[in-house]
């Protein structure tokens, strides 16, 4: 999506300034992306900037935590923290390519959506009898694959919404409130959301219910809002070509069959890119803007992480 946003100021006749984050630690080659940026910045004459992201973050984690200003469960802050200061010490605007999963249909859960939508027209009795079956595999800590098949099982007999936030929560996040907060309904208040949106839905299909539901909660509640913050605490402005409503309310109406086609996330987006970006961009494996947080929290932050969650620390909260 990034390098989406690079070829196209390059068709405008600008020579971008590209910047890529580069992890350093254990772990850390099976995030390494720079090969491709480099391959990017070649193709299109851009000038790139590698920021270097090491797994010592005790130094910048207090100001991060400052800057969100309330609870923010997602590990990209450092990485974002990271590259808008780099980036603002030449420059007070950047574009970013957030926003083209959400438009173009980028994540698991999207297709997850769809196949439930699918299974629930398969008979009751086959569907309650692989639920059950699926209720005596091992816990999702022995293997990834249990886990997604459990987790879709679960909620592929509910409602749209609650489907979707299930599928959303992948290690039972709601269940971690105590009783007290439960009770007070505490846990209803992402459910409720979620059904509000889907009432008001404009959209059915398989696929952009999914769409509509990250551009109602996901984006603006998490990807927008952590790097909006982080950006600005370093009087850095972040804009997102990918978030355009003229583009949006180009593409959304776009059915399903053009936009994935049989089930290929960014069928469309790759199809509008495969003469314009590198080849291999199109056999990168998909990652997020995330490292290798939980190699470095087993190793290089396994103190920090005893330090935060310790019991003298805790009863100071």
């Amino acid at each position: 999506d990034a390098s989406a946003v690079v070829w196209s100021m390059a068709l405008a006749g600008s020579n971008a300034h590209a910047f890529t984050v580069r992890y350093v630690g254990s772990g850390a080659a099976g995030t390494d992306e720079t090969h491709l940026a480099k391959q990017l910045a070649q193709r299109y004459g851009a000038r790139l900037s590698i920021v270097d992201v090491e797994p010592d973050i005790q130094s910048i984690f207090e100001r991060i935590v400052h800057a969100l200003d309330e609870p923010h469960a997602d590990e990209s802050a450092v990485p974002t923290w990271l590259i808008c200061e780099r980036v603002a010490a030449e420059y007070k605007v950047a574009l970013v390519g957030t926003g083209g999963d959400e438009l173009f249909a980028g994540y698991r859960r999207h297709f997850a959506l769809a196949a439930a939508g699918g299974w629930q027209r398969l008979p009751t009795s086959f569907r309650k009898a692989a639920s059950a079956l699926a209720s005596a595999l091992p816990e999702p800590n022995a293997g990834l694959g249990v886990a997604r098949l459990k987790r879709f099982l679960r909620a592929s007999g509910e409602s749209l919404a609650t489907r979707y936030l299930g599928l959303q929560d992948r290690m039972g996040a709601l269940s971690l409130f105590t009783p007290e907060h439960r009770e007070r309904g505490v846990t209803d208040y992402a459910h409720d959301t979620f059904e509000r949106h889907v009432d008001s839905m404009p959209e059915n299909g398989w696929i952009r219910p999914a769409l509509y539901l990250d551009y109602k909660t996901y984006l603006p509640d998490d990807l927008l809002h952590l790097s909006d913050r982080i950006s600005m605490a370093h009087s850095l402005e972040l804009r997102v070509p990918f978030v355009d409503h003229e583009l949006i309310e180009s593409l959304f109406p776009v059915p399903d069959r053009v936009r994935v086609g049989l089930m290929r996330p960014k069928r469309l987006l790759r199809r509008a890119l495969a003469t314009r970006l590198p080849r291999a961009h199109f056999s990168a494996p998909k990652r997020g803007f995330v490292g290798p947080t939980a190699m470095w929290l087993r190793n290089e932050l396994s103190e920090m992480l005893g330090d935060e969650l310790s019991a003298s620390r805790l009863q100071q909260l």
